[in-house]
């Protein structure tokens, strides 16, 4: 990020936002109904005889226009969208893809501004963050993908089941994974050597790399020249992912949950998260390693990374082709410290590539689908940067772990995949990150309540909230 990039915390606020208005004005009106395709039909039967068992299912040429929608996060990522669309309507010459990329500082709001006037992009990146899976089921705004599965006998399994399972609720599948991300400590590795501390380690599984350690190079990291910090040893991401991971590797949670796995109260007030809280807070106020919001306005969290002011920073693995231009110095990744967890967490999970169940045409937009899912696709995003691959083969694969290319320890982030924590499942989960989580943890960042009453206040606003379903 050697420009201002949306951050989470950002992204997530302008999201809620518009959940609680435009797309829930969306979802009270009377949501469209889509035929799902039959089967067996002529055109794509559902099984085949013996002498059709070597040929593939007749199929009609496809014809009509969708419309595809997807934020911007480089103009790498604009190029092969347009390469994408470019190639699909080659193969299929009686079909136009109009691509509407969109800033990402802007997707979510214009996402459903368009859900709520009833003219959604036929196929779009689907953020749960944005709207829950609860709520896409619920309220009809995906289309179900399972016939369409079924029909074309589609292979999920190059994909890890973690991540197609983000999009199924109560049996129903909403979407095809799209990444599926998590958080790393990238560090300065000039920094670690000029002290002559010892770098991370490089597996998930160690347990020497724990909180009190990585709070001693944290401090031997940091350097002062009188009142004033010249160097800090780490940078903290406010973001909700980075800051629950903490929680997480302390043995600590954000929500309980009931039978189905959706939120039902928060979990903050627990010693361990409590513990946590009060941890993050203690780097800034108490061990100093570590700037105040303050320092953070003159030079976002990446800016200070890359120009060598931090020595650590805690992000997740699509920002690393941000950090590759940086020649000052030498840097890798690492995974996140240890406190009192038995086993590793860290908050993450992906975003999806989804069908608006309005669109008048489903199986041209199935098909376009499927193309932007597949893996060649998703080695184009690998090759521009800024995605965590969800299928398994190129996240442990030769270009997505490019050894010509730093972090050295790049196989952190596949390895990452397998602690992903997923974000609670609510309906309301946006409204009570907007309106309670993010503004009362900003106290715990402004050191205006400490870690318990930080706990105590998002558990007293949530949790009602929570209980109106």
């Amino acid at each position: 990020m050697s420009e201002k990039r949306l951050s989470r915390r950002e992204f997530l606020r302008a999201s809620a936002l518009v959940a609680g208005g435009a797309v829930l004005a969306a979802c009270q009106s009377a949501a469209p109904t889509t035929t799902q395709p039959a089967a067996p039909t002529a055109q794509a039967p559902a099984a085949k005889s013996q002498t059709q068992a070597t040929q593939a299912p007749a199929k009609a040429a496809l014809s009509g226009k969708i419309v595809f929608m997807c934020d911007t996060i480089n103009e790498g990522h604009q190029k092969a969208r347009d390469g994408w669309v470019q190639r699909f309507q080659t193969a299929n010459p009686g079909v136009t893809v109009e691509h509407q990329p969109v800033p990402n500082t802007d997707y979510p709001t214009k996402l459903q501004t368009l859900f709520a006037a009833g003219t959604p992009p036929d196929v779009f990146r689907y953020l749960q963050e944005n709207v829950p899976i609860v709520t896409a089921a619920a309220k009809n705004l995906n289309l179900k993908l399972d016939s369409y599965v079924t029909r074309d006998q589609y292979d999920l399994s190059g994909f890890r089941p973690d991540a197609v399972n983000l999009y199924r609720w109560e049996g129903a599948l909403y979407a095809l994974p799209r990444d599926y991300g998590n958080q790393n400590i990238y560090y300065n590795i000039d920094m670690f050597q000029k002290e002559g501390l010892k770098t991370p380690p490089t597996d998930w599984e160690d347990k020497t790399w724990t909180f009190q350690a990585f709070l001693e190079a944290a401090q031997k990291l940091t350097k002062k020249s009188g009142n004033r910090t010249e160097q800090y040893g780490f940078v903290l991401n406010r973001g909700a992912r980075p800051w629950s991971s903490w929680v997480y590797n302390n043995g600590g949670a954000l929500v309980n949950k009931d039978d189905k796995g959706m939120a039902k109260s928060i979990a903050l007030t627990e010693p361990a998260a409590v513990e946590a809280l009060q941890f993050m807070q203690d780097l800034i106020y108490k061990h100093g390693v570590a700037p105040t919001p303050d320092v953070e306005k003159e030079s976002n969290t990446a800016q200070l990374f890359s120009t060598g002011r931090v020595g650590m920073i805690m992000t997740n693995p699509s920002d690393v082709n941000l950090y590759r231009s940086v020649t000052a110095f030498k840097w890798d990744v690492a995974p996140l410290p240890l406190g009192k967890a038995t086993r590793r967490g860290t908050g993450g999970g992906g975003t999806g590539w989804a069908i608006a169940a309005s669109t008048k045409l489903p199986d041209v937009a199935w098909e376009f689908l499927k193309s932007i899912a597949s893996t060649q696709a998703e080695l184009d995003e690998v090759a521009v940067g800024a995605t965590t691959p969800s299928r398994t083969a190129i996240a442990t694969g030769k270009e997505f772990l490019d050894p010509n290319k730093p972090p050295a320890n790049s196989k952190s982030f596949a390895q990452a995949q397998e602690y992903v924590v997923r974000d609670p499942v609510h309906a309301r989960w946006p409204e009570v990150l907007q309106r309670v989580v993010t503004p009362t943890m900003d106290q715990l960042w402004g050191n205006t309540k400490n870690g318990a009453d930080v706990a105590k206040a998002i558990k007293d606003g949530a949790d009602p909230i929570f209980a109106q379903g």
